[in-house]
């Protein structure tokens, strides 16, 4: 059986069967023209067979086929049916043979994972300045936070502040940056008195993070990263490659399932009645990247998506001394479009 590009969306797996095939046709599993490049699925027998090692045979988890799309993506919409998945199961001889078979990921990873649980629950209500760092390192965190990504001079980036009064002129540039230390109050990334800089990648998913309503007043102020700075940062928004990482597919699964947790918790909003005891886990996250002697790199803040607006990034600066405000623009939120659902 032949397969193409289109039934995965693992950018690297796609673009391996593209280097390596031979042939031209009609795939056999997705049926998107009669001239894609093909390669057979044994091709791919070492690729899934240590994939698939991740995994194993639990009553009380989740379908196979159904754990490989919502954690890892894999299959294109273009494969309609769960034949590819069942004939590379049979490819490979695995003691899973059926992609409606109910699996969990091997206790190695379960229990690296669910750490992040345990871990939210003692610094909420156990232990919340004499965390046992040592465990963190012991099952690997310590190297779970090396995905960066870099940002450059040109890059522009952006910060929304609310007017109080009508008819408010913009903020002075200097107005822009963080707090004051004393006036600093705990965020989603940063504790009370310790400021951190939060900025959105573009301005509209600054409003929405300002939670603006109707006819509110906004300056929006554009930031620029000082000339001969860079600013590195932890990805929390990372694209996920199963094919990319397979050398170390066990350690890899370890860091995107814990880093896909974390980033839920980054990017919950904050409900007017949520106590702030919420904002601890991800503040020790924060405070555990920004201080972790065994990084490979020294980050100056993360990156993260925004659940308020779709396709926003957002960024955490620890120290804004790398970025100036050099505009500032005055802006009026003219529509608001709720939805809802009953609960």
């Amino acid at each position: 059986m032949k397969v193409c590009p289109n039934c995965f969306n693992d950018s690297e797996l796609k673009s391996y069967i593209e280097t390596i095939s031979t042939e031209n046709g009609k795939c056999d599993y997705c049926n998107l023209g009669t001239d894609s490049v093909l390669l057979g699925i044994v091709e791919l027998k070492d690729f899934f067979a240590e994939f698939l090692g991740i995994f194993k045979e639990d009553s009380d988890g989740e379908r196979l086929v159904e754990i490989i799309n919502n954690d890892w993506n894999l299959f294109s919409v273009n494969v309609t049916d769960n034949k590819l998945l069942s004939d590379l199961l049979s490819a490979i001889d695995s003691s899973i043979s059926d992609p409606f078979q109910k699996v969990k990921y091997i206790d190695d990873i379960t229990y690296c994972t669910s750490y992040w649980e345990k871990l939210k629950f003692n610094l909420k209500w156990n232990r919340r300045y004499l965390t046992d760092l040592e465990e963190l390192f012991e099952i690997g965190w310590g190297s779970f936070f090396n995905e960066e990504c870099t940002l450059s001079y040109d890059q522009e980036l952006y910060r929304a502040r609310i007017h109080k009064n009508a008819d408010q002129h913009t903020f002075p540039l200097d107005k822009m940056k963080c707090p004051r230390k004393e006036e600093a109050t705990s965020g989603r990334a940063n504790p009370q008195g310790i400021p951190y800089l939060y900025l959105s990648k573009n301005p509209e998913t600054t409003l929405y993070e300002t939670r603006a309503t109707h006819l509110d007043e906004i300056s929006v102020g554009k930031f620029k990263i000082k000339e001969n700075e860079e600013v590195v940062l932890v990805d929390f928004t990372e694209e996920i490659s199963a094919y990319n990482n397979i050398g170390n597919i066990l350690e890899y699964t370890k860091s995107i399932l814990l880093k896909k947790d974390i980033s839920i918790e980054l990017s919950k909003p904050i409900r007017r009645y949520d106590s702030e005891l919420e904002y601890i886990p991800t503040q020790f996250i924060c405070e555990f990247i920004r201080y972790n002697s065994k990084a490979n790199f020294k980050a100056d803040g993360i990156l993260f998506n925004s659940s308020l607006h779709l396709g926003g990034k957002n960024i955490v600066l620890f120290e804004q001394d790398k970025v100036e405000c050099i505009s500032v623009e005055k802006y009026r939120i003219t529509n608001i479009d709720i939805k809802s659902s009953i609960v």
